[in-house]
């Protein structure tokens, strides 16, 4: 997401929270921008009756009533982004991001170039919120899509070899650890992914993409207090509630 919604510790350092957060597979999923993300996740394609009702197609005004309203107590940061998912505002920053970043190994940040940044979602409707809570910040994004499109942009795993790696920024180099690991029992399928920057305690990323029915959802957590108990408990509620508000 845009660097003004997120905390003040993220703003100390935004070219180190930005390249962590678009290297993490552009929500963000995350598609989110400058400080923003979302990451990559397996999604396996509904079969039988459910693959009928997942080729539901959610207008972006029925996503965005299907956000959460509020984390722990808090209202969101900034307005609510509604439209075709490639022309959001954080989406485009996001893609901007990335321009002048080079990143060792290369085919890290080929691999993480795809997702929701792909084509497939240029013009599917969408909808993203932020939100600060503490010093951490938070985002949420949906996206109407049908279990192929869900499929593409999900099915890839971090590739091998990227469990580690660096970018360089302005002739500044910065070290991240990246892991992931599936979340059975959540939605059709999830997954999550962390993202940490060596020697920043505030570059600690933390995201769940998940497919639901009709849709694929992604939340992200930034900031020195995020932690994997807590995108999990609110990759649920964020499920369980787009769920309950988009069902027919």
């Amino acid at each position: 997401m845009s660097d003004r919604h997120w905390p003040h510790p993220i703003r100390r350092g935004p070219a180190l929270a930005s390249t962590a957060l678009a290297l993490l597979g552009a929500a963000t999923v995350s598609g989110c921008g400058g400080s923003a993300s979302q990451s990559q996740a397996a999604a396996t394609q509904p079969t039988g009756t459910a693959t009928a009702a997942a080729q539901v197609s959610f207008t972006s005004d029925q996503l965005k009533s299907a956000l959460l309203a509020k984390v722990n107590g808090e209202k969101p940061a900034g307005a609510v982004q509604a439209g075709d998912y490639g022309t959001l505002p954080d989406v485009r920053t996001s893609k901007q991001t990335m321009h002048g970043v080079k990143v060792t190994p290369a085919k890290c940040a080929q691999a993480t170039q795809t997702g929701f940044n792909s084509a497939t979602f240029a013009h599917a409707p969408a909808s993203v919120v932020t939100f600060r809570v503490g010093q951490d910040g938070v985002s949420e994004v949906l996206v109407s899509a049908t279990p192929d499109a869900a499929a593409a942009a999900l099915g890839n795993a971090l590739p091998a070899g990227c469990a580690h790696y660096s970018a360089t920024v302005d002739g500044k180099t910065f070290r991240y650890t990246v892991r992931e690991a599936p979340l059975p029992g959540l939605a059709r399928k999830a997954r999550a992914l962390n993202v940490k920057a060596a020697g920043y305690a505030s570059v600690d990323v933390w995201s769940v993409v998940y497919q639901g029915t009709g849709f694929v959802g992604a939340v992200t957590m930034v900031g020195p207090d995020s932690s994997e108990a807590g995108v999990k408990t609110l990759a649920q509620e964020a499920y369980a509630h787009a769920e309950a508000a988009l069902r027919p």
